[in-house]
């Protein structure tokens, strides 16, 4: 059975219509649909849009594999550059002899002057701050002639060492003046 509506509630109506028409198409829009659906869910949160919850759930789950994936990598990453940093650390101690204070007053200067590089900082300190040279074999009491070669023999006897020297190096000369050696 027909109803008579007054001319404001049809235009109310008709603007309804309109605007139902409007959504109607962004919705089934395949480019714009997921935009109106999710300002839909904004709106209601509670609205039950099986698709779009679907779809979420998905993209959160494979969200939540790349994140993981993600922080293996860097974790992996991490590992090899803290490996690498240690490495050169510990090759400059070892090649420039550095103390563990020194090695402190080497990173100091690198963060202050903004150096990177483990090797040019530490040929830098090293060239601004020489270190004394430490003595090899160095005894105040001795000076170790029994570790020279044939000091033995003339330890034995020094006279005799003395005359074979001596008939050696006329032995020589003679030989050298015939044009022989």
């Amino acid at each position: 059975m027909p109803r008579e509506i007054s001319d404001e509630q049809f235009q109310y109506y008709e603007g309804r219509r309109q605007v139902a028409d409007f959504v109607e198409s962004i919705y089934n829009d395949p480019q714009l649909n997921r935009e109106a659906k999710s300002l839909i869910k904004r709106k209601y949160p509670n609205l039950q849009i099986p698709d779009f919850d679907l779809e979420n759930k998905i993209d959160q789950r494979f969200a939540q594999e790349d994140k993981r994936r993600q922080d293996a990598a860097d974790d992996e990453r991490r590992k090899g550059e803290d490996a690498k940093f240690k490495a050169a650390r510990d090759k400059v101690r070892e090649d420039y002899k550095f103390t563990d204070e020194a090695m402190t007053r080497l990173e100091k200067m690198m963060v202050d002057r903004n150096i990177g590089d483990y090797e040019v900082a530490a040929s830098y300190m090293a060239s601004k701050e020489p270190s004394s040279s430490e003595p090899a074999d160095y005894d105040p009491g001795r000076w170790n002639h029994q570790k020279q070669e044939g000091f033995a023999e003339i330890a034995k006897d020094p006279e005799a060492w003395g005359r074979t020297e001596i008939m050696r190096a006329i032995f020589r000369d003679q030989q050298n003046a015939k044009g022989g050696v």
